[in-house]
C-alpha cells in the first residue's frame, strides 16, 4: 500500500471502489483524503455521517502504552475473493497511545493495529460504528513470514510489470510493499497463513486486465501447507515466483535441480546494519580434501545478499559430513576483502527431506584476520625430535568449514589471510593427494590423520603460532 502514514485526525470520503490492486491517495485541498483500492462492498453500507468520532487506545502485550503504532480501519470484504485489498483509513497512535478518526468508510469495518518495533499485532475481523470506543486494544505477539519474491518477465514487452509488488493477506488490510529480487519480512496474525502477491501499480494491474490476463494470474495466492502458525513464531518460506504464465504455480515453492528445499539467512556488517552485496558460498567440504591436487582453495560466490541482507541457496544434493557451513565476504571498491564471516555449523539433520526454507540465522561480519605459522616434522609422535628432511613432506593447513586451505612444505612459514575472526578449528594433514585418497578410501577415521587445533582469530589482526608439529601418516 502506501509507505507514508496519514496523520490524525483523518476525514475520509469514499467515492468509488476500483478493482485494482494498488492503493492511491489524493488531497482535494480541503484537508480530506480520498483513498481508493481493491475491495468489494458486499457487506458494506457507506456511512453518510457518524454521530461521534471513533476513538481508542492501544497497549502492548505487556500493558504499556503503544505510541506511534499503525492503525488501519478497512472495508469489509470476503477472504474468498482472494484478490481483494480493501480500502482503508490509516493513522497512528499519539504519545499516549490514543487515536481518533472523524469518519470511517462504512458502518461495518475491520481494524488492524501493527507495532513493527515489538512485532505485535491486533486484528478484528468485524466492528461497527456503534463500537465508537476501543478502550483499550491490547496487542499480542504476531507471526513473521520471511520470504523473497522473484519476478519472471513476460515474453511480451508491452505487459512488463516492473519491480514493485504488494504482499498481502487476502481480505484484510494487512499488506506491505515488496520489490522483486528483495527479501522481505511481513507481520501477520497467528493462525492460518495465506499470502497473495500482485503488482503494486494499479495502472499496471488495469493494463494486465485489459489484455485479458486472468485475475488468478494477476493476484497470486498461496496457503502454507503447515496450516497455521503460533503467536511469535517466525517462518521462512519461498522464494515465490510471480509470473503471468499459467504454467507457473505459486502453490509450490520454486524448484531448482529437482530439489525444492532451500537454506537462507541474513548478514549484518560490522557496524550492525544489514549488509547488501555480500558474497555467499556454501562450504560442504569441511576439511578441504577436494583441493589437495592444487595449491589453494578459491572462494567462488554462489549468490549475494540483497538490500535487506538476506540470501537464499538451494540445499545441495550431497552433503559428505554431518554438518556444513556458509562463508561470507564483502569486497571494497578495489576488490579487497574488507569484512568476512562464517556461519555456525549447520546440522544435516535439520535440512534432511525439507520442502521449504531452512533459516541458518544471522551472521555478523568483521574485519578479516591472518594466520602465520611454522610446521615441523616429528617422525615419532612419542619423540619430539624434529626431522631435518623438510622437503620430503608437504602439509595442508586450513580453517575447518571455510574455503581457506593452503598446501606448503613443512619448515616453511605458512600464511593465510582474509579469514573469518573468532573461534575456529585449524586443521593439519598430509599434502600428498595419493595418501589422502588412500586413507579416505580405506575409511580411515579422520581423527587418525587430521590434526585439529582450537584457535581464536583476532578481528582485523594476525595470529602467530610457532612450533606446530606434524607426524606423517603410515599406511599399513
Amino acid at each position: 500500500m502506501r509507505s507514508s502514514l496519514l496523520t490524525l485526525p483523518i476525514l475520509v470520503s469514499l467515492t468509488a471502489l476500483a478493482m485494482v490492486c494498488g492503493c492511491s491517495t489524493s488531497d482535494d485541498g480541503d484537508g480530506s483524503v480520498r483513498i481508493s483500492g481493491t475491495a468489494t462492498d458486499t457487506e458494506n453500507t457507506v456511512t453518510a455521517s457518524v454521530p461521534s468520532p471513533i476513538v481508542g487506545s492501544v497497549t502492548r502485550a505487556n500493558g504499556k502504552i503503544a505510541a506511534n503504532v499503525t492503525v488501519r480501519m478497512a472495508l469489509m470484504t470476503s477472504e474468498s475473493s482472494g484478490f481483494a485489498i480493501p480500502s482503508y483509513v490509516e493513522l497512528q497512535t499519539d504519545s499516549a497511545g490514543e487515536f481518533s478518526v472523524d469518519s470511517v468508510l462504512a458502518d461495518s469495518f475491520q481494524i488492524a493495529v501493527f507495532d513493527t518495533v515489538t512485532n505485535e499485532i491486533y486484528y478484528q475481523k468485524k466492528a461497527t460504528v456503534k463500537d465508537s470506543a476501543f478502550e483499550p486494544i491490547q496487542l499480542s505477539k504476531g507471526s513473521i513470514v520471511n520470504s523473497k519474491l522473484l519476478y519472471q518477465e513476460s515474453s511480451e514487452p508491452e505487459v512488463a510489470v516492473g519491480s514493485h509488488f504488494l504482499a498481502y493477506v487476502p481480505g484484510t488490510p494487512i499488506s506491505r510493499s515488496v520489490f522483486a529480487g528483495d527479501s522481505f519480512s511481513m507481520l501477520i496474525p497467528s493462525g492460518k497463513v495465506k499470502l497473495a502477491f500482485c503488482p503494486g501499480d494499479p495502472q499496471i494491474v488495469a493494463k494486465l486486465s485489459e489484455r485479458g490476463i486472468a485475475d488468478s494470474l494477476i493476484y497470486r495466492n498461496w496457503a502454507m501447507a503447515k496450516g497455521s502458525v503460533k503467536e511469535g513464531e517466525s517462518i521462512d518460506v519461498g522464494p515465490f515466483l510471480w509470473s503471468v504464465s499459467p504454467s507457473i504455480s505459486l502453490d509450490t515453492l520454486m524448484r531448482e535441480k529437482e530439489n525444492s528445499g532451500r537454506i537462507s539467512g541474513k548478514v549484518q556488517c560490522k557496524n550492525g546494519k544489514v549488509c547488501a552485496g555480500v558474497e555467499v558460498q556454501l562450504v560442504t567440504d569441511l576439511y578441504g580434501f577436494n583441493f589437495t591436487d592444487g595449491d589453494s582453495l578459491v572462494f567462488k560466490p554462489e549468490t549475494q545478499t540483497d538490500s535487506n541482507g538476506r540470501w537464499f541457496l538451494p540445499i545441495p544434493p550431497e552433503l559428505p559430513y554431518d554438518s556444513f557451513r556458509v562463508e561470507f565476504r564483502r569486497l571494497d571498491s578495489n576488490s579487497v576483502v574488507s569484512e568476512a564471516g562464517v556461519s555456525d555449523y549447520v546440522s544435516v539433520k535439520s535440512i534432511k527431506n525439507k520442502k521449504d526454507t531452512v533459516n541458518v540465522g544471522t551472521v555478523s561480519l568483521h574485519s578479516p584476520s591472518k594466520v602465520f605459522t611454522d610446521v615441523r616434522v616429528v617422525l615419532d609422535s612419542l619423540n619430539d625430535d624434529a626431522s631435518n628432511n623438510c622437503m620430503a613432506n608437504s602439509v595442508v593447513l586450513g580453517i575447518k568449514g571455510t574455503t581457506h586451505f593452503v598446501r606448503d612444505m613443512v619448515c616453511a612459514t605458512i600464511a593465510m589471510s582474509d579469514l573469518p575472526s573468532g573461534e575456529q578449528f585449524l586443521v593439519l594433514y598430509t599434502g600428498d593427494p595419493k595418501v589422502v585418497s588412500t586413507l579416505r578410501n580405506m575409511e580411515t577415521p579422520i581423527s587418525e590423520f587430521v590434526t585439529q587445533v582450537d584457535i581464536n582469530l583476532p578481528e582485523g589482526w594476525h595470529l602467530k603460532r610457532q612450533g606446530m608439529t606434524y607426524t606423517p601418516p603410515t599406511i599399513k
